[in-house]
């Protein structure tokens, strides 16, 4: 998630500053690549405690109907193409320049999908709350590891590979 304008969501403009943080972008790609993590979704887990909210499992669903819908029919199809055309980037400028554009588009598509996060559920800011912050982070990684919101007391450490749970660490530390 390079520099962009913050367009006017503070989660947008949250989100920018926590990614370029050290280990954060890892974390959330690994996350995203290992167990098919939303970045948003974890940075909305981050910036929900970051505003001193902690989610309730029925708000994470309404965040996950707004979000998986375009992340699988827009966000995904475009990351896969950028990553396609990685590969040829470095021996045809046609080739970079098509990768770059998509690229842009992609960012632009995460940027419409943060935007409809923060609009389905705006929050007021408040105190930062660690608890909080790690709480949504494992409500979110729970549904994730087991497709469905079991409970919102559910713990991120249990089923997670040690890796996982240093990249739930990295964005528990970055988040506040």
């Amino acid at each position: 998630m390079p520099d962009a304008e913050p367009a006017g969501n503070p989660f947008w403009a949250y989100s920018l500053e926590r990614y370029a943080r050290p280990g954060v972008a890892e974390a959330c790609l690994a996350l995203q690549d290992r167990l098919g993590a939303d970045v948003n979704l974890l940075l909305f887990c981050c910036w929900a405690g970051h505003r001193g909210h902690r989610l309730a499992a029925a708000e994470l669903e309404s965040l996950l109907a707004v979000s998986r819908p375009w992340q699988d029919e827009v966000v995904w199809p475009l990351r896969r193409v950028r990553r396609r055309l990685k590969a040829e980037a470095g021996s045809a400028a046609a080739v970079a320049a098509l990768r770059e554009a998509v690229k842009a588009a992609e960012l632009e598509a995460e940027r419409i999908v943060q935007d409809r996060l923060q609009a389905c559920l705006p929050l007021a800011a408040g105190p930062a709350d660690e608890a909080a912050l790690a709480a949504n982070l494992a409500l979110y990684m729970a549904l994730e590891r087991a497709g469905a919101v079991r409970s919102e007391n559910a713990l991120v450490a249990e089923g997670l590979s040690a890796e996982d749970e240093r990249a739930v660490a990295t964005l528990r530390a970055a988040g506040l």
